[in-house]
């Protein structure tokens, strides 16, 4: 519902944020915009993660960090529990508002330790399950099996891939009012081909020993197995000459298939040159006529979202991830895991044909532009925090800079397809009423009808996750129900089944339509018959606009009058509609027993 105006008094307690990462290099690179969203809306924002080389970065941005010196990427009982022990001395010493979690490890025992340190918030964002349809199941069953248990101790589940989202709605492993689509997106105005120096590409080339002839293959990710190294140095072996391939990326050798001296061996005798790790990723990038990434796991990968923003084709293997990445034969191809025989075909395929490699890159320009802005996923993580506090009653802690806009600039007009998810709002959200006794198929035939009949003023907005607000108007409620009962009567009659025999709804259903019958028509005010927003877009003057949408569509058609019958116990919502230009007139009694509201608004 719409913010109240917020009364003068002391200034709200410090908003603390901290991030929870295995290292300061993802802190540095996976959330870094997360942790810079939150210094400059006013509050506080922490970065836990082992100490390294991108500390100073994160304290020169305004990021404190705090070092978990046994957190490393590696399996090690010891060390994982000395990383949980100093976690929970960290938790315990720290006023932190909000914890947000990264999985895979972190995620875990970060959930469990900030709950039971009472952190007021913990949020996890999952990077990308530790386990595919691939595994086996002993090792899906432990992953699945502790994703399920830590996300009993947050009040939010951010997912990057939508993949992993419909796997942990499937399998039960996250209560639906707690999942969201998170996506996952790159600083679109950083990686820009038109930016960078065109004597980069040149300098950088030469630097590969690559001539203008020769097509440069690139990709970038840390030097282990896991990450398609090994098919990459065997294809770039089988494409030989006229192709330079190059791997960005740092050594992990915490990791169990790290890429070992003699597999560095192996590379240089293919020709394949490994530069480390650098930080000058666009000018990289630009130097690049095709982007490839083998991995065996990813959750959504951040460098192939980079490379499709500079306009290069994209090579993937197929799997979660690299899927929502690269649509198969318009910015790229998608080859089969461990195949560098297929690899180097699709390599191939595109790298000699310069019309499909051009094509390929518009493409992949045109898929980040619309699909990996990083500023959208920045935006749904502050309003995860935004429900979260107010549904913690902290919304008081909410800084100036988070009070954010709705996701969309305008309501859009409901259409048919939209019943399903308004209907399950509705449900949701208006907890009091007589419909709901009715059941979720009736209520989806009901909204069917609203939104189809020509003489309904429905709005509805929406965000990744589909809609999260609504809205329905209509001109006429006797009119609508006549119309209603004529065409879908049998339809209503057998949704409402059993509910609809139980002798007090048959009442409430006669009270109803008695209600919606009186006048005689023309006479009768246009009514607003529900509005409805998710818990997850409160705060931000969603109803207010819809009511406006509504109510102007309603205005256009002639009617300058328009009612809303409220019951008197919910005050939020008569405050909603009060903020909307509603006035109270009188109170009645549609169900017996049953006080409501009757607001009536006026065009001005």
């Amino acid at each position: 519902m719409p913010d109240a105006d917020r009364a003068a008094g002391p200034a709200p307690a410090l908003l603390k944020v901290a991030h929870l990462t295995t290292v300061d290099l993802s802190l540095r690179y996976l959330v870094w915009p997360q942790l810079l969203e939150m210094v400059n809306a006013g509050g506080e924002s922490i970065g836990i993660s082992s100490p390294g080389p991108w500390v100073d970065d994160l304290s020169d941005a305004g990021v404190r960090h705090i070092a978990l010196e046994s957190s490393t990427r590696g399996f090690s009982l010891l060390a994982d529990f000395r990383a949980m022990t100093q976690l929970w001395s960290v938790l315990r010493r720290e006023d932190f508002t909000i914890l947000h979690t990264h999985n895979p490890k972190p995620g875990v025992y970060g959930r469990i330790l900030g709950r039971m340190a009472r952190v007021p918030v913990v949020v996890n964002t999952v990077h990308g399950f530790y386990a595919t349809s691939d595994d086996s199941w002993p090792k899906r069953a432990v992953v699945y099996s502790l994703e399920w248990l830590a996300a009993r101790f947050s009040d939010a589940e951010l997912h990057q891939n939508p993949e992993d989202l419909e796997l942990a709605t499937r399998l039960r492993l996250v209560a639906k009012q707690k999942i969201r689509l998170l996506g996952n997106g790159v600083d679109l105005s950083r990686f820009d081909a038109s930016g960078v120096d065109t004597a980069a590409r040149s300098r950088i080339r030469h630097e590969l020993g690559a001539y203008d002839s020769d097509i440069v293959v690139g990709t970038v990710g840390r030097l282990v197995a896991e990450k398609g190294y090994l098919e990459l140095f065997e294809t770039a072996r089988r494409l030989g000459k006229g192709y330079v391939f190059v791997g960005v990326g740092p050594t992990d050798l915490d990791k169990s298939d790290a890429i070992t001296p003699g597999d560095v061996d192996t590379a240089s005798s293919a020709g394949f040159r490994l530069l480390g790790m650098r930080t000058d990723m666009p000018e990289l990038y630009s130097a690049m006529d095709v982007f490839v990434l083998a991995s065996h796991r990813e959750g959504f990968p951040r460098a192939a979202m980079e490379a499709a923003a500079m306009g290069l084709p994209v090579v993937a293997t197929d799997i979660r991830g690299c899927r929502q990445v690269v649509e198969d034969g318009v910015n790229g191809l998608l080859v089969p895991v461990e195949n560098p025989a297929r690899l180097a075909h699709a390599i191939a395929r595109i790298g000699d044909d310069d019309a499909l490699r051009e094509k390929m890159g518009v493409a992949s320009k045109l898929a980040a532009a619309e699909r990996f802005d990083e500023r959208k996923v920045v935006d749904i993580v502050m309003d995860t925090y935004r429900q979260a506090l107010a549904d913690k009653n902290l919304a008081h802690m909410i800084p100036e800079g988070m009070i954010g806009g709705p996701p969309g600039s305008e309501p859009r007009r409901a259409v048919v397809d939209d019943a399903g998810q308004v209907a399950n709002l509705h449900v949701d959200t208006i907890t009091t009423g007589f419909l709901n006794r009715l059941g979720r198929r009736f209520m989806r035939v009901l909204y069917r009808g609203l939104i189809s009949w020509p003489r309904t003023h429905a709005y509805v907005f929406d965000d990744e996750g589909g809609v999260v607000g609504f809205v329905v108007g209509v001109e006429n409620v006797g009119d609508f129900y006549k119309w209603f009962l004529k065409r879908h009567w049998f339809a209503a009659g057998i949704s409402a089944l059993p509910s609809i025999l139980n002798p007090r709804n048959i009442l409430r259903a006669i009270e109803s339509l008695r209600y919606g019958g009186d006048g005689d028509g023309g006479e009768v005010p246009a009514e607003v018959l529900s509005l409805g927003v998710a818990p997850r877009a409160r705060r931000k003057g969603l109803s207010t606009k819809l009511l406006e949408a509504s109510l102007g569509s309603i205005a256009v058609a002639g009617q300058d009058v328009v009612q809303v019958v409220v019951g008197s116990e919910n005050v939020s919502a008569i405050r909603a509609y009060e903020h909307a230009g509603f006035v109270k007139t009188t109170t009645i009694e549609v169900h017996r027993g049953e006080v409501s509201e009757v607001l009536v608004w006026h065009q001005c």
